[in-house]
């Protein structure tokens, strides 16, 4: 019996440190998640809250270039994480304070920036901007903490439409999930902007999105098709698609599931103190 408790306990070893070793040598490094940050925190500083299409996008810029062919569109990356889903869940594991630290650097590299422009725009006679010292302390207060939180706090709106969508029946999940792959926002476009192929607008996923208050703008409601792919709730219509199409393991349903769970961990490790 004790024999058998300490093949497990080594088994368990071996496999946590190979599960370690493929993340620090292929998923991620101290440096991609410190860069990753540090473009999320820059971003905060600008705008406020990050959406998952622009977190989507900073970290496809830190995947290492072997890992992606640009000939086949085949991303090892990708499929590395699809076969084992528990490696997104130990980098954040590993890597959460590097994460911390690029944020605040990337938040601080802009405030400073924003400070040096707005000077400069001052000293600028045909600007027609003026700057005033309360605008430059309200730049000078602005805590990465606060932004931070607003960041994270920015998942639960996700948390909430992933659990609506589950609600609904396997037929109906699939059905509204699919119908983004021919919207405007969805298709590819040639060198002159005109689409490759005939687009379809999504309305029922949209009408079911505007009538949940997932779209809430007038603009967003009235413009064709659906909102810009980076932002809420494009970017999560859009990923769970893009999975569920690439790999048939994964369902719709299974997809939200992981997402869910995954959302739940990051906020459960990366606290602001």
């Amino acid at each position: 019996m004790k024999k058998i408790k300490v093949f497990f306990v080594s088994l368990i070893l071996v496999l946590g440190l190979a599960s370690a070793m493929i993340i620090t040598t292929q998923l991620y490094t101290k440096e991609t998640v410190f860069q990753f940050g540090r473009g999320v925190g820059y971003w905060a500083s600008e705008y406020g809250s990050v959406d998952l299409g622009s977190i989507l996008a900073y970290n496809h810029s830190q995947i290492q270039e072997d890992l992606i062919d640009e000939e086949t569109g085949e991303n090892k990356w990708r499929n590395m994480l699809a076969a084992n889903p528990t490696l997104a869940y130990t980098a954040v594991d590993l890597y959460a304070t590097d994460f911390l630290e690029g944020f605040e650097a990337g938040f601080e590299e802009r405030k400073l920036e924003l400070e040096l422009e707005m000077k400069d725009m001052n000293t600028q006679e045909d600007s027609g901007i003026s700057y005033t010292d309360d605008d430059f302390e309200m730049v000078r207060n602005k805590d990465y903490k606060d932004y931070l939180r607003l960041t994270l706090g920015n998942m639960r709106k996700y948390q909430s439409l992933i659990d609506d969508l589950l609600k609904l029946d396997d037929s109906k999940l699939n059905s509204l999930i699919i119908s983004i792959s021919k919207d405007p926002v969805a298709i590819a476009y040639d060198e002159n902007g005109a689409p490759v192929e005939e687009p379809i607008e999504a309305k029922e996923l949209k009408r079911w999105l505007i009538s949940n208050g997932y779209i809430n703008t007038e603009w967003d409601m009235n413009n064709m098709g659906m909102p810009y792919h980076t932002r809420f709730p494009t970017d999560v219509i859009l990923l769970t698609n893009r999975i569920s199409s690439s790999y048939p393991d994964w369902t719709n349903r299974k997809a939200l599931e992981e997402m869910k769970r995954f959302s739940v961990h990051v906020q459960s490790k990366i606290q602001v103190k």
